[in-house]
């Protein structure tokens, strides 16, 4: 009896032992049981929603009044070149109002008829542009990250537009301005930058003392860019009649941001001048509304560019220029769409080969708004137009695209969207010569027709 009850005693921990990995054995194995059951409960519940929401898309898209085409090609990232249709496959629509966020306040609109546009297109690379003069050098360029060509304006220069339209009391100029600036370590002597408005007329004795190198002009307003990445860059106004000694109106040394988040990228430059009125945005914001700056009668039919000295290499630091436009009379967006019932504007600009507009379009997307905001009972058609360059059933694409993605900035800005269609061209419906660069500019439009 002593040994059976000595041999249980050693036999019962083994027994609960046992019984205890029998046990866990039976945890485990309906715990994977449960896991596996779980998994796939979650696999039918992502495959309803998932199918769930594939039905709501489709449902929304056959809401929508007009399926834009399929792109294959990304938008590119530059936002320098004006807009056009090289032969990359158009994007999807992008969000525009995101890229209106920098020029929310921005009330720049362009003028109504486009009289003169230098994109360099058809410059020769390492060549200095033909019909601009110069007194020292200068290269037609491409930029890396940029799109289209720029002219490099070495240091020490001055560079001259070729004879545009005598413009009248009302107008408007834009260009974009790319400088390239070292850091800012010891030496401050940047190359200023000056941005001159003239009046020289061509067979005069001033035109040829002008070329000659005297650089004097009957009437001029010059801007004088005193740039700092890592301080405070000034910007100064001057306007003067029968040459820089007889000054009309001075203001000096007026104080911009940190040019720093400016270097090597895309600066866009608008001017309005009305009568004596002059006005300047630089990137959106206003720099100057001078109500009595611009000379009286001045007539001004030529645009140049000077450029400082410095001691540092023209490789070193740099000035490039592109997109320069000119238009003439004031756009009367609210007049042209209520009353005529249809409105024309080249005053909206996308990227190259893209939907995505570019910030400079804010002013009149915005004055466009505010028209349809005081008149909700109107409805309007937007119809994309682009220039011939690249394959015409992708320019088709691109302006269907546009048209949709000017709607969706609309609506972005309050207007209903469902008052608005949309509808592209591609270069179909041209209203100027394609063989000229304002011809392109101005058939690369955006119209509104009332309904």
């Amino acid at each position: 009896m002593r040994h059976r009850i000595l041999l249980l005693a050693l036999l019962l921990p083994a027994l609960a032992q046992s019984q205890s990995l029998l046990d866990r054995f039976s945890d485990k194995v309906k715990n994977r049981v449960d896991q596996k059951i779980d998994q796939g409960m979650d696999k039918g519940l992502d495959a309803a929603e998932g199918k769930a929401a594939e039905a709501a898309r489709k449902d929304k898209t056959k809401a929508q009044p007009a399926a834009q085409p399929a792109a294959t090609a990304a938008s590119p990232a530059s936002t320098a070149a004006p807009a056009s249709t090289a032969t990359a496959t158009p994007a999807v629509a992008a969000t525009p109002a995101a890229a209106f966020k920098a020029y929310s306040r921005y009330d720049f609109i362009p003028g109504a008829e486009i009289v003169y546009a230098e994109d360099f297109s058809q410059d020769v690379i390492g060549e200095f542009p033909l019909k601009w003069s110069t007194n020292n050098r200068g290269e037609a360029v491409t930029i890396q990250g940029l799109d289209g060509k720029w002219m490099q304006l070495f240091k020490e220069g001055h560079f001259v537009s070729p004879y545009i339209k005598k413009l009248p009391e009302n107008f408007t100029t834009e260009f974009d301005l790319v400088l390239h600036l070292p850091p800012n370590t010891q030496n401050t002597n940047y190359p200023e930058f000056v941005i001159r408005l003239m009046n020289v007329e061509t067979g005069d004795d001033r035109a040829r003392k002008f070329f000659a190198g005297n650089f004097e002009a009957k009437t001029d307003v010059r801007l004088v860019l005193a740039p700092y990445p890592e301080e405070g860059s000034t910007l100064s106004i001057f306007s003067s009649e029968g040459g820089h000694n007889n000054v009309l109106f001075s203001q000096e040394g007026k104080d911009l941001r940190s040019m720093s988040g400016l270097i090597d990228k895309p600066i866009h430059v608008a001017i309005w001048v009305q009568k004596e009125r002059f006005r300047l945005w630089i990137n959106g914001d206003k720099i100057y509304d001078l109500p009595q700056a611009v000379p009286a009668n001045a007539a001004f039919n030529r645009l140049a560019f000077e450029t400082g000295s410095s001691p540092y290499t023209d490789n070193e630091v740099g000035y490039y220029i592109s997109n320069i436009r000119f238009a003439q009379g004031s756009a009367d967006l609210r007049s042209k769409l209520l009353t005529e019932g249809r409105l024309v504007t080249n005053g909206i600009h996308f990227d190259v080969s893209s939907d995505r507009i570019k910030p400079e379009s804010a002013g009149v997307l915005q004055e466009i708004a505010k028209v349809l905001q005081d008149n909700p009972s109107v409805k309007v058609k937007i119809t994309g137009h682009t220039d011939s360059d690249g394959d015409a059933a992708k320019n088709l694409a691109l302006s269907k695209q546009r048209a949709a993605a000017v709607r969706s900035a609309l609506a972005g800005m309050g207007v209903d969207a469902s008052r608005l269609q949309t509808d592209g061209k591609g270069a179909g419906q041209p209203v100027a010569d394609n063989a000229s660069k304002e011809g392109k500019a101005k058939n690369r439009r955006v119209e509104f027709v009332k309904l």
